[in-house]
């Protein structure tokens, strides 16, 4: 098989690969396996919730920069008053 990768992403990932006591092949040959035991990736595949959001509404960064900031003071106004009392989510 072969293959064209990211030069950079491939140097990072080779270093770190030895680190570990790997070469890239047998790094590869370690995915391939998996998802043959599998059937499957071995890891989820999925946008992020901005990439999402860009995708589906359109949004450019500033734009989504804009309503992160909107929610922001939304969140805090809402503490404020007592009417929130815990965010939870990523990050």
């Amino acid at each position: 098989m072969n293959m064209r990768v990211d030069r950079k992403k491939a140097l990072a990932a080779k270093k770190i690969l030895a680190a570990m006591g790997l070469t890239p092949r047998t790094a590869v040959d370690v995915f391939l396996a998996k998802i043959v035991s599998e059937k499957a990736i071995p890891f989820p595949v999925a946008m992020s919730d901005s990439e999402y959001a860009r995708s589906e509404y359109g949004l450019t960064s500033a734009q989504m920069a804009a309503v992160g900031q909107r929610m922001v003071q939304a969140t805090a106004k809402a503490k404020r008053e007592g009417t929130l009392r815990e965010v939870t989510g990523p990050g």
